[in-house]
């Protein structure tokens, strides 16, 4: 019985080991040896076995591009930057509208008209003369200056004809649009790159369970082992409790892991705006993502949106500043009105009128205040610019900062590669010796823990540097948005 438990216990190490070893496969490694390799080009496979390992990955990137709170809220913004500019257009169209008042009253302020004394002595004079009363006697008159029962209804049509204020106006409106794309763009990459990183945090607690549950299975099977050789008495009951102890103590970590697990999981789905528990699809091809790595190395910031909002920041302080400049410019307009007016509601051939007019606008003089506006509008366009200089250096130095950080962690990778090659060699010997009786329970529970905490930093190692490439693809801007 004590040799079968034993051969069982080495059947179940090298079951655990080809799991382990094929959820962390060595980066570069590869399997030319399969007829696969001999029948399709092997540039033309490893693009599309890449594309198939990172499909899981970039749905759900395009799933949190579309469903993200605070993305959805920079397209509003975007839209009514939108209709601002629309808003500005349409001050070059001419504007039409229809305008109708009606006034009634009685008293107040009047006027005597004294045409009877006026036209009656010559009506009297013509009376006399031809014989008859043919001309008639004429009262004054008395009329009030507010009107009674007085209409005017009339379509209004304007035009500005000269105003530079409109056209620069426009032109500051187009500045702010593509302010609010670059934001948006921005915003989209840094959720790219959340979105990866902690993708990437889950990938490597997953890998951290499963070190762990390949551990705990190990040790279950050493208890029952050490046990099997206390009943048999080849062994001491400090052995079984050595054993237990180690058992307890990978299966707190493995709930620990366990935990962090699901915090990133749920971490993840937060960035994606859906349900908080939903199960994140973890086949995710780490090597192939690896060897992905030169393409993604470079430096390069030439693409950031940021640098581009910069620059469209001082074109509209450059627009500002014009605009304050042409404040002597006069401006002219012009107007017609056609439509009808008249007493108690009368529509004749003498109600209906038409009114053309033309206004000119010339600044002479409101204390300084224009001067005042184009210095201030000079000095924020200087602090633009110093600004784009500034956060130019700034980028340039994170991107740098990048770069280092990323060779950083490729340098751990492969260390934590060899320590895991090492570790794995070592597991195995000792785990042969042991089942073979040379080598003690200590020097076996000492060689798997090493092999755990190997298999722990490789992933965490591994993790880091595809981290490491997404902020790096970040500040390069490198990423497809469209």
């Amino acid at each position: 019985m004590f040799i079968e438990m034993l051969f069982e216990m080495q059947r179940g190490g090298d079951e655990v080991r080809r799991k382990r070893s094929t959820l962390l496969a060595i980066p570069g490694s590869s399997s030319s040896s399969h007829p696969l390799f001999f029948t399709f080009p092997p540039l033309l496979f490893l693009t599309a076995f890449t594309a198939h390992a990172q499909a899981p990955l970039d749905a759900y990137i395009a799933q949190g591009l579309t469903q993200n709170v605070v993305l959805q809220q920079k397209h509003i913004g975007l839209e009514q930057a939108m209709q601002d500019l629309k808003s500005a257009q349409s001050l070059f169209m001419p504007s039409l509208n229809l305008n109708a008042s009606y006034i009634s009253g009685e008293g107040g302020r009047y006027f005597d008209f004294p045409v009877g004394d006026l036209v009656n002595p010559v009506y009297r004079t013509l009376n006399q003369f031809i014989g008859q009363n043919a001309f008639p006697e004429v009262e004054n008159v008395q009329a009030y200056l507010n009107p009674k029962n007085y209409y005017d209804a009339h379509v209004r049509a304007s035009m500005p004809l000269l105003n530079t204020d409109i056209v620069h106006n426009q032109r500051i409106q187009q500045h702010a649009v593509h302010l609010k794309e670059y934001e948006v763009a921005i915003y989209q990459r840094e959720l790219v790159k959340d979105i990866k990183v902690a993708y990437f945090n889950v990938l490597m607690a997953g890998e951290a369970v499963r070190s762990y549950t390949s551990a705990l299975q190990l040790l279950e099977r050493n208890v029952e082992v050490t046990r099997s050789l206390q009943r048999h008495g080849a062994g001491v009951p400090a052995q079984v409790l050595r054993a237990q102890a180690e058992r307890e103590h990978i299966t707190a970590q493995l709930a620990q892991a366990t935990n962090q697990h699901a915090n990133a999981k749920r971490w993840f789905n937060f960035l994606l705006n859906t349900d908080l528990e939903a199960p994140v699809d973890e086949d995710f091809d780490v090597s192939a993502a690896l060897a992905d790595t030169a393409r993604m190395a470079d430096l390069d910031i030439g693409r950031r949106e940021e640098l581009q909002a910069l620059r469209t920041a001082v074109g509209l302080r450059d627009a500002q500043t014009k605009l304050t400049n042409n404040y002597w410019v006069p401006k002219l307009s012009t107007f017609i009105d056609i439509g009808y007016q008249g007493m108690d509601w009368t529509v004749d051939e003498y109600a209906d009128y038409y009114l053309f007019g033309v206004q000119l606008d010339v600044p002479l003089f409101n204390g300084g205040r224009n001067r005042f506006a184009k210095n201030r509008a000079t000095l924020e366009r200087d602090i633009a610019a110093l600004s784009e200089r500034n956060s130019t250096q700034q980028l340039l130095l994170g991107a740098t900062q990048a770069h280092t950080e990323l060779a950083t962690a490729q340098a751990v990778l492969r260390s934590a590669t060899a320590r895991h090659t090492s570790a794995t060699s070592y597991f195995n010997l000792i785990e042969k010796g042991f089942n073979e009786g040379a080598n003690t329970q200590v020097e076996y529970l000492d060689a798997r823990n090493q092999l755990t905490g190997a298999d722990v930093q490789l992933a965490v190692a591994r993790t880091t540097v595809l981290q490491r490439l997404a902020e790096m693809e970040r500040q390069n801007a490198s990423y497809p948005l469209k």
